[in-house]
């Protein structure tokens, strides 16, 4: 008689993303989790459920989302009910669990939730921190995190554990960071844009960190990088977070004028600009100069297909000015970033002058 495998359970899972990136991250969790992913379903802004028979790790590596956490079910009307025994029991041992499954085990516990500060919230953050022998996290957000909230698909409340010691989003070759520097998800969400040839050449203006080219690199192996931009800093930092990710030797640096680069025309099969949102780098009377020059030394340097994909906070200068250039709008999405509600727009060009 031969023996039947089950097949392995698929547990309930949620994707955090960013507001308006949902279509890109719902593409990689069909892509990377085939066919061990079903149920797939945008919840509300940010957030997207689905069920997952396969590894944690693969989970980790997704590259789309903030963090993914998996959902426990508690059949409880309030709270307060976390503090019994039975069910502050199950919520200890969910938490030991996932704190083991890091590669390093958790120094520290985050709870989120609404009422946070309430009595209970307190007790109860305090009560799993002293029985799991874990420090509180004093910015809220622990190596070991958990959301509490009223459960969405059935009655009771749900508990939300982090299945990572940190977000997806923060990239492990981001050593250096400076003032305005563009959210690892969001920069993956730019480098989605279609198919290019192997030996494409992608230039990177106002290319700060490096962030947006190296996301590029881990999907396009083949590419020809370039990192276009006029402080030293920033070139410097793009340096060490290139090497950080291994890719030193895919992606060249050059310090240059993003308006005025020593390429040649139509060099670039794609082009890239995180452009100043004249807050924590220029302002808008700087950018009012800078964005036609921008438009203008794209288009001298595009190929006649190559698509400039761009990400700003200034839609309306954007709007301005793409009046007066050789592109177009062809997309354009409205993220929310921290607060901030800047447009991630491809280009596409509508004419061959300049």
């Amino acid at each position: 008689m031969t023996e039947t495998r089950r097949a392995p359970a698929r547990q309930r899972y949620e994707a955090e993303v960013i507001p308006g990136l949902e279509s890109i991250a719902f593409d990689e969790l069909c892509r990377a989790l085939q066919p061990k992913v079903d149920r797939i379903i945008k919840l509300r802004a940010g957030f997207i459920r689905f069920r997952y028979s396969g590894a944690a790790q693969t989970l980790r590596s997704l590259r789309s989302v903030i963090a993914i956490y998996q959902v426990h079910q508690f059949p409880i009307p309030r709270p307060k009910a976390f503090l019994g025994h039975q069910h502050k029991t199950r919520l200890t041992r969910i938490l030991m669990d996932a704190s083991r499954s890091f590669a390093s085990p958790a120094q520290s516990l985050g709870v989120g939730a609404a009422g946070l500060n309430s009595s209970v919230m307190r007790r109860l953050r305090q009560e799993l921190a002293g029985a799991l022998r874990l420090a509180p996290a004093l910015d809220g957000k622990g190596e070991l995190f958990i959301r509490m909230l009223p459960a969405r698909e059935t009655a009771g409340w749900e508990a939300l554990v982090r299945i990572s010691p940190k977000p997806n989003s923060a990239r492990d070759y981001r050593v250096v960071n400076m003032p305005g520097s563009l959210n690892a998800t969001a920069a993956y969400a730019m480098t989605a844009e279609g198919d290019l040839a192997d030996n494409a050449v992608i230039v990177n203006l106002c290319s700060g960190t490096s962030t947006i080219l190296i996301e590029h690199a881990l999907t396009h192996p083949r590419h020809q990088l370039l990192a276009i931009d006029a402080m030293t800093a920033a070139l410097d930092a793009g340096r060490q977070n290139t090497r950080a990710s291994g890719l030193e030797t895919r992606i060249q640096h050059i310090r240059a004028d993003a308006r005025r680069t020593p390429l040649p025309a139509k060099a670039a099969d794609r082009l890239y600009a995180d452009l100043p949102f004249g807050r924590h780098i220029g302002s808008h009377a700087e950018n009012m100069k800078l964005y036609p020059a921008i438009l203008d030394e794209a288009a001298r340097l595009a190929r006649p297909d190559a698509a400039f994909i761009v990400l700003t906070h200034e839609v309306k200068l954007l709007r301005q000015c793409l009046r007066q250039s050789p592109w177009q709008a062809a997309n354009e999405t409205r993220i929310n970033l921290r607060g901030l509600h800047p447009r991630l727009v491809v280009l596409r060009r509508i004419s061959t002058r300049i």
